[in-house]
């Protein structure tokens, strides 16, 4: 009988034994720890910016004159003129007021284009002999030169939101335009004869208005794309200078126009905000 109890007892403590080690494996498990939280890329809305811009300008004349002292019957009419298109190079520095408006101050220079103009003139002089035996009716004078332009602005844009980093923008600037007129001839295509005028370069005002979009490379980086239409102001030339007697004259004779373009243009923009912390990711203990 005694042998009986102590296998009784024993059978017990085996039994419990292993209806603890089932219940401690029954336990839950811990909750594994959240991942850590991944830091939001902070939006720059405020701070000093640089810019640095390339483009290309399509430019145009308009209102072009000239003078001539020749007493010629109807003076000079003009048969077109035009220029060529001309690299644009630029940068400048501005503050991003908020997410909504910001102002900048730009500088750029635009390289040399071809100017071309033709004007003709009455072949006779008061109804009398011919001024040249090769043009009796109408004389041709054609021009050639370069133009170039170095611009000052200062602009303001208003940003009209930002969806998936892209923000669509317009804008208005106003300043000058320092426009260099540089080697200026004068042909007579009849007469033979050519003359040319010293380089000469005329401050005006200028202006512009402007729409495009800007992508947000970085928190603080921008691409921008846009289209500029800017009015350049005058460009004048000194008196062109008669090389031969095929001018006909001792006269002087100058050039007047003004020019505007329209440009494309591709930049960016480097705001300098520094990014707001990130809190650390929260870590739970078991």
């Amino acid at each position: 009988m005694g042998r009986m109890k102590a296998l009784i007892f024993a059978a017990a403590i085996v039994l419990g034994g292993a209806s603890n080690a089932l219940a401690a494996d029954l336990l839950p498990y811990a909750p594994p720890a959240p991942p850590p939280v991944e830091p939001l890329a902070p939006v720059a809305v405020s701070g000093w910016y640089l810019r640095g811009d390339l483009g290309v300008g399509i430019n145009q004349v308009y209102d072009q004159s000239s003078t001539f002292q020749f007493s010629t019957p109807g003076g000079f009419t003009e048969n077109g003129s035009g220029v060529g298109p001309s690299a644009i190079l630029g940068g400048g520095v501005g503050y991003q007021f908020n997410e909504w408006f910001r102002a900048d101050i730009t500088g750029e220079y635009r390289t040399p284009s071809n100017y071309w103009g033709l004007e003709s003139y009455a072949g006779t002089v008061g109804g009398g002999p011919p001024f040249s035996p090769n043009c009796p009716a109408t004389c041709y004078d054609r021009y050639s030169a370069n133009v170039s332009s170095a611009v000052f602005l200062a602009n303001g844009y208003v940003d009209l939101g930002t969806w998936w980093g892209v923000t669509p923008y317009v804008g208005a600037g106003i300043g000058g335009a320092y426009n260099m007129f540089n080697g200026l001839y004068d042909t007579g295509l009849e007469t033979g004869g050519y003359g040319s005028a010293p380089d000469s370069g005329t401050l005006s005002l200028a202006w512009a208005v402007m729409a495009g979009v800007s992508y947000a490379i970085t928190p603080n980086l921008r691409l921008e794309f846009g289209y500029r239409y800017i009015n350049l102001g005058n460009v004048n030339s000194y008196g062109i200078e008669c090389a031969n007697g095929g001018c006909g004259s001792n006269g002087e004779e100058s050039l007047h126009f003004n020019m505007a373009s329209n440009d494309v243009r591709l930049g960016l923009r480097y705001i300098f905000t520094e990014a707001p912390p990130v809190a650390p990711p929260l870590v739970t203990k078991y």
